[in-house]
C-alpha cells in the first residue's frame, strides 16, 4: 500500500507546522523523566504511563533527544504509553565508546524495554532513529509489536564515504542535504542562539531550509525544543559507524508490521531507498505526506498522529486532536 494526500486546491499548507491541542513546553514533562540503568548504560527517557494502551517507543534523530517529540506527547498519551528514549551519547544519556554503532544503540533500546518490562512495543524512529529502529527489528525480531519509520529509510547515504562519486551521482540532493544537516546539528548551539533562530523566519529558512518544506511555517516553540541538545558527543562517531556497518543490511529479517511515514520532499530518503526497502520487507507499506520534507512529525503533526493511531490501532475511534 502506498497512500498519499488526496488532490486539493489552494490549501496544500493547511495544518503545516500547527500546534496541537494541549501541547505544552518541555518543562511540563520533567516529572516524567527517569533514568534507566541497563547492563551497559544509564539511559534517560520520558515515560508517560497509560493503563491499557500499547507502548510506543520514540527514537530521535541525529544529535537530538526526547524533546524531538515533546509536542506529540499530549496527543499520543491519550491512548498509548509513551517511552521517549535519549539514545546513549545523546540528550541526557551518558556517552560511551561501546554505543557508537547503530547495532549497539538498537541493543540498548531492547535493554531499556527489558528493564521496564515493556513487551511487544511499537518502535517509532526518525532519521537516525529510523536506522536504529530498523536494526531493533532485524536483531530482535521477536521483541517488536510493530515498526514505524519516518524521515527514512536512509539506505543510499551510508555508502557516501566508500562510494562517494557514485553516491553523489545518484543522489546529489541527498548528499547536499546531509552536509547541511551535519553543519546544523553537529556542534552545540548556545541557547540564546537557538532561541534567536527559532524566533526568526529568515534564520529558520537558512538553518532548516535544506530539509523541511516550509521552515517559515514551523512553530517556533517546537523548533526551539528540537535545538536544545545539538552537538551530542555520539553524533559523528555514530555517523562514521554506518560506513563499516551498513544499517540497511539484512532487511529481509524484519517480520513485524512496518509502516513508512514519509515526506514526499524528503531529500535524505530518496524514492529509490523507499522502493528498495519495500521490496525487501514484505510486511512494510508507505504513507506519503505531500508538501513535506524530512520532519513529518513536526511539519504535519496532526496527520502524523492520526497515521500513527490508524496503524497501531486500526478500527479504533480517532483521537481527539
Amino acid at each position: 500500500m502506498i497512500r498519499g494526500d488526496g488532490p486539493r486546491a489552494g490549501d496544500v499548507w493547511d495544518g503545516y507546522g500547527e500546534t496541537l491541542t494541549g501541547a505544552v513546553s518541555t518543562g511540563d514533562w520533567i516529572a516524567s523523566v527517569r533514568t534507566v540503568t541497563t547492563r551497559t548504560a544509564r539511559v534517560r527517557c520520558v515515560d508517560v504511563p497509560h493503563e491499557n494502551g500499547p507502548t510506543i517507543v520514540l527514537l530521535h534523530g541525529i544529535s537530538a533527544s526526547w524533546k524531538w517529540f515533546v509536542h506529540l506527547f499530549p496527543a499520543l498519551s491519550q491512548r498509548y504509553r509513551i517511552l521517549a528514549v535519549d539514545l546513549p551519547g545523546f540528550g541526557g544519556s551518558s556517552f560511551s565508546r561501546y554505543h557508537v554503532t547503530v547495532d549497539r544503540l538498537a541493543d540498548a533500546v531492547v535493554d531499556v524495554c527489558d528493564a521496564l518490562d515493556v513487551e511487544a512495543p511499537v518502535v517509532l524512529g526518525h532519521s537516525m532513529g529510523s536506522m536504529v529502529a530498523t536494526r531493533v527489528a532485524v536483531r530482535h525480531p521477536d521483541r517488536l509489536g510493530s515498526l514505524i519509520i519516518t524521515g527514512g529509510p536512509i539506505l543510499s547515504l551510508v555508502h557516501l564515504i566508500r562510494q562517494p562519486v557514485e553516491t553523489f551521482r545518484r543522489n546529489p540532493r541527498a548528499v547536499a542535504t546531509l552536509v547541511a544537516e551535519s553543519a546544523v546539528v553537529g556542534l552545540p548551539l548556545p541557547q540564546p542562539v537557538a532561541s534567536l533562530i527559532a524566533g526568526s523566519v529568515r534564520l529558520r529558512r537558512v538553518a532548516l531550509g535544506a530539509f523541511v518544506a516550509r521552515p517559515d511555517l514551523l512553530d517556533p516553540d517546537v523548533v526551539r525544543a528540537t535545538m536544545q541538545d545539538l552537538g551530542a558527543p555520539a553524533t559523528f562517531p555514530v555517523l562514521a559507524s554506518t560506513v563499516t556497518g551498513d544499517p540497511g543490511r539484512e532487511l529481509e529479517k524484519v517480520r513485524c508490521p512496518t509502516r513508512i511515514l514519509r515526506g514526499a520532499e524528503d531529500a535524505l530518503s530518496p524514492r529509490d531507498d523507499v522502493a528498495l526497502f519495500l521490496s525487501r520487507v514484505p510486511t512494510a507499506d508507505e504513507v506519503r505526506f505531500d508538501h513535506t520534507g524530512h520532519w513529518p512529525h513536526i511539519e504535519r503533526p496532526r496527520r502524523f498522529v492520526e497515521e500513527v493511531h490508524r496503524f497501531v490501532s486500526p478500527g479504533v475511534a480517532p483521537m481527539e486532536l
